[in-house]
């Protein structure tokens, strides 16, 4: 819990003379991170003080009053402490990879159920001042304790990105639900400029995987497929989505902004367009160009893509609330110690996609098919008591060794009336169905027991 809770220390001389107005004390503990920095102002409550008169030497030699100390009022979080647990403990347990994070969010309101980062660190080590050697161990600890991957870890999402590019070529009209796509494996791409020169773009499964329509492609994760309905190519009547128009559908499912979560520190990640590229080659006019390639990447949630677990896991919350979802929060509400409710947060809606719902139903069933198919990824999750959608990502992030890759799974159930989006990432933890999907399963299992309709 230490990444969500955060922790206090001492007043510094700044954040002193910012709040001393506030009467706060040189001697104050205040919130540093997490949700005791973010609801500082909730959880202070009032220091304690006696009033003396004093002689010339400063002996007191009359009490004038006391101030009685008041204790600060209940921060009351969304966050299902067992759920947590449950998934921090699968985490530290698996043996494919001791970093990662997983965000769990309840998709009708956008209250977050879950946030884990791992490695994790004791924040009990704050709260009487940490000693000097205990913080520099946490600093240079390769593994980074500190970091809240949940919000701040920008990754390739891979080919969780996939149901939002699917709703973007439907609502689009560039291909409709029947459209067929053979998929074999590889596509040929001629240079612009030298057609005698040409660039293979492959799938995930080399011998390819068939006819696909846009449920089996989500299903079963068709790399050439997404090609094809985002960039289009020179064999194919489909002239695809292009490039820009797909960034701005991945923008309305909210890539590359701040979900505007109630704790410090998360980050925005990125969307990868022309105008990105241009800006960020300014000095190298081959590298600022825009190739049919980069589309191909996007489309697949490669290339210079980035998104943070929250992100992934707001998307697959939008996608199972039909293309709308609130602002993620930790803030259920505030109580006073008479338990009385002094603030609730209003709802703010995040994203609106604007998807027609005849779409999303699609869009739904192709993740609904990633579990219950025998060649989807996420089939083992057909033993649940519970009916689940979801869709793995395997995202290479070594430029110079492709087999290095970040593990994802994002789902949500129960499928017919979402209680619980999740999205679990496994830091170079290989395939996704192989290291995240376990992780999902049983936090789905955890939650079917303990939570489901209660």
């Amino acid at each position: 819990f230490s990444h969500t809770l955060g922790y206090t220390g001492l007043i510094s001389d700044a954040e002193y003379k910012n709040l001393r107005d506030q009467n706060y004390w040189l001697n104050d503990f205040i919130g540093k991170s997490g949700i005791e920095q973010s609801y500082e102002n909730y959880l202070r409550g009032v220091n304690g003080n006696k009033q003396v008169e004093v002689d010339s030497k400063g002996n007191a030699i009359k009490e004038i009053g006391i101030v009685e100390p008041e204790p600060g009022n209940i921060v009351e979080l969304s966050i299902d402490a067992g759920l947590q647990r449950k998934i921090y403990e699968d985490f530290t347990k698996s043996s494919v990879g001791n970093k990662g994070a997983a965000v769990a969010m309840n998709p009708k309101t956008g209250e977050i159920l879950a946030l884990v980062s791992v490695p994790g660190f004791n924040n009990n080590l704050f709260a009487p001042g940490i000693k000097n050697e205990d913080y520099q161990k946490m600093l240079t600890d390769k593994n980074l304790p500190l970091f809240n991957r949940a919000i701040a870890g920008i990754y390739p999402p891979g080919s969780v990105i996939k149901p939002v590019g699917a709703a973007a070529v439907l609502q689009e009209g560039v291909v409709t639900k029947d459209t067929i796509i053979v998929d074999r494996g590889v596509i040929v791409i001629p240079n612009q400029f030298n057609p005698a020169i040409t660039y293979n773009f492959v799938g995930w499964k080399r011998d390819g995987l068939g006819p696909m329509d846009v449920r089996s492609a989500i299903s079963e994760s068709s790399d050439i497929y997404f090609y094809i309905v985002s960039g289009g190519h020179p064999s194919s009547p489909i002239k695809g989505i292009g490039a820009e128009k797909l960034a701005e559908y991945y923008e309305r499912f909210g890539m590359g902004k701040l979900t505007g979560i109630d704790i410090a520190g998360e980050k925005p990640a990125r969307i990868a367009t022309p105008t990105w590229k241009a800006n960020y080659y300014t000095n190298d006019a081959i590298m600022a160009k825009w190739y049919l390639g980069d589309t191909y990447h996007i489309s697949i949630g490669q290339g210079d893509m980035l998104a943070t677990p929250l992100q992934v896991t707001a998307w697959t919350a939008a996608v199972a609330n039909d293309g709308v979802l609130n602002k993620p929060r930790l803030l259920k509400q505030v109580l006073d110690q008479n338990r009385q409710t002094i603030f609730t947060p209003e709802a703010e809606v995040f994203i609106n996609a604007g998807i027609d719902m005849e779409h999303m139903r699609v869009v739904q069933a192709g993740m609904r098919d990633n579990v219950t198919s025998e060649k989807g990824s996420g089939r083992s999750l057909q033993s649940l008591p519970i009916t689940a959608a979801g869709k793995t990502g395997t995202s290479q992030f070594d430029g110079s060794d492709p087999k290095k890759t970040h593990a994802w799974y994002t789902a949500y159930a129960p499928y017919e009336n979402p209680e619980i989006a999740i999205t679990v990432l496994v830091e170079a933890g290989g395939e996704g169905h192989a290291a995240a999907v376990p992780i999902v399963k049983n936090a789905l299992q955890w939650w079917a027991e303990n939570r489901m309709g209660k």
